[in-house]
Formats: structure tokens, C-alpha cells, sequence
């Protein structure tokens, strides 16, 4: 449904490659992306609303390094299409998820297939990063049972909107504590010995939603997940509809807003549709 980027980097002089792969399309209640009120009014609000957006993409970011590949979330499966695919997570979720969501996932798109057509075997894959728990970013994780997969200590303890029920039975993941810090962001870790891909949360989403930053030659490669569904909400100050903390949201925004004020960053939420073209084209924020 949506056509995959790759781009050809260096990282301290060395090679790298950038993938960004789609597994499959979302649409969502329009006031669901785009809130008009907050808190409950803004979940009330969405749930009244009759209109959908357009499909976007659930993105996967891959990077090949010099210290191995890491798969940045893992998207969605095709089986999200089943009837009853939420019934194990309750009454409610299943309701929720039915109503407030529409995918459109094939088999192809997802991770395994993916990795596949770019020829790079699963069991190269070094780590998978989980930026959070929701399950269009963790429903790939069946195709990753023997590799090491990374998840911020907090957000495991503190999940916001989860499904435990469709998580793999082995799932146990590497919870690491962001305990570094730098002049923007109050909690990091970084993920390589090289220290140029950083694991930092940025709040609001859930709270302790996390994000990835590539530090390459070229640009700052900002995985953002859900911190907002388009770069342009980040520039409006505009929020979804559902945030575990509003005020952690705002925050967040203002700490990102810094950082690509500073650094010429590429920008890339999960459900943008124009991230890829920004990426091939290396287009900054600013």
C-alpha cells in the first residue's frame, strides 16, 4: 500500500543504511488524529465521530549498522483482519478496537516479509526497539522470538493502552532504564557503543513512550512513533485525541521542537504519509 524508502548514510564515517518499510494501512476516527477538545471530552468527542481518515501507514524503521541491523517497532500482522481478533483482550478493548480502527494488513506487508525482500535475514537482526506497546507496533514481534527485544523499563511497568493478551507467549523483553540524559531530553539510553542510536523517552502518548534518534552524518534520522500523527501537528501544537497525559504531550513537544531547532533532523511519526518522501529526500523540519 505503501511503497518502502531506502537511503544510503554514513554514521562516523562508516556506511549505513536507513530502511523504512510499511506493514500495511490504519485509519482512524478523524477527531481521534486531530483532537478539538482534551481529555475525556476529546475521547467522548472521537467516539461520537462518525468520519474516518484516510489510510496511513503503519512505518517500521530498519537500520543497517556497523554494529548490526535494528528493527525500530515491528508494526502490524495481517491477522488483525480476523473476526474476534480482539476478544481475548475483553469486552471493552475488543468493542474499542473494533469501532475507533480500520486496517488493512497483507500477509506481504508484514515484518518478516519485508525484511525478506530487503534480503536481510532475521537472524542478522541484532535488537528490536519497541518505541511502545500499543499493537501496531508490536504485532510483528512473532516473527522475533530468538532475538533480543528492547523496551524502556517504565513504559513495561507503566503501559497505557496495551493488549498483554496478543503478545506472544515467549515475550520477554530486555528492559533497559534510560538513565543517561543530555541539554533536551531528561531520560536516554544509547543503544550502540558508537552512541549514535539513542533510545529517549518522550512522554505523552503513553507515559513513557519512547522514540529512536539516528545520529547520522547527514541528518538526525527522529523516530518519533506516536509522539503525533503528522509533522505538522508537531508544528501546529495540534494533539490526537488520546494522549495518557496531556501535559506530558505538551512537554514533549516542546523538548522535540528544540531539538530540530538545533539539528537538522528528519521527522518521522509512524502514521505520516509524507515521512518517507522526507526521508529520500533528506528534508529537515527546518
Amino acid at each position: 500500500m505503501f511503497p518502502k524508502q531506502t537511503i544510503q548514510l554514513t554514521a562516523k564515517g562508516k556506511p549505513v543504511k536507513v530502511h523504512l518499510v510499511s506493514t500495511g494501512g490504519v485509519s482512524v476516527k478523524t477527531k481521534f488524529r486531530e483532537a478539538k477538545k482534551t481529555g475525556l471530552l476529546a475521547m467522548f468527542d472521537f467516539i461520537l465521530d462518525k468520519n474516518f481518515t484516510e489510510w496511513m501507514p503503519i512505518w517500521v524503521m530498519i537500520i543497517e549498522h556497523p554494529e548490526g541491523v535494528f528493527v525500530i517497532d515491528t508494526g502490524e500482522n495481517a491477522n488483525v483482519n480476523d473476526r474476534g481478533y480482539f476478544r481475548s483482550s475483553g469486552i471493552i478493548a475488543n468493542w474499542f478496537d473494533t469501532t475507533q480502527f480500520k486496517f488493512q494488513v497483507k500477509q506481504s506487508e508484514e515484518i518478516g516479509g519485508q525484511l525478506n525482500d530487503l534480503n536481510i535475514p532475521i537472524e542478522k537482526v541484532k535488537a528490536v526497539v519497541l518505541t511502545h506497546l500499543h499493537l501496531d507496533h508490536a504485532d510483528g514481534l512473532k516473527y522475533f522470538p530468538d532475538t533480543e527485544i528492547i523496551v524502556n523499563k517504565k513504559e513495561w511497568e507503566k503501559p497505557f493502552g496495551d493488549l498483554p493478551k496478543l503478545y506472544p507467549s515467549w515475550f520477554k523483553p530486555t528492559l533497559t532504564e534510560l538513565n543517561e540524559h543530555d541539554e533536551t531530553f531528561e531520560h536516554l539510553q544509547y543503544l550502540t557503543k558508537a552512541k549514535d542510536i539513542l533510545l529517549i523517552e518522550t512522554p505523552g502518548h503513553t507515559f513513557h513512550h519512547c522514540s529512536v534518534l539516528f545520529k547520522t552524518d547527514e541528518a538526525c534520522i527522529f523516530f518519533a512513533a506516536d509522539i503525533c500523527y503528522t509533522q505538522q501537528q508537531l508544528l501546529e501544537d495540534k494533539y490526537s485525541g488520546t494522549n495518557a497525559s496531556p501535559k506530558l504531550a505538551k512537554d514533549t513537544y516542546e523538548r522535540v521542537k528544540r531539538f530540530v531547532q538545533k539539528n537538522k533532523t528528519i521527522f518521522i511519526p509512524s502514521h505520516d504519509n509524507d515521512a518517507a518522501t522526507r526521508l529520500k529526500e533528506l528534508k529537515p523540519v527546518f
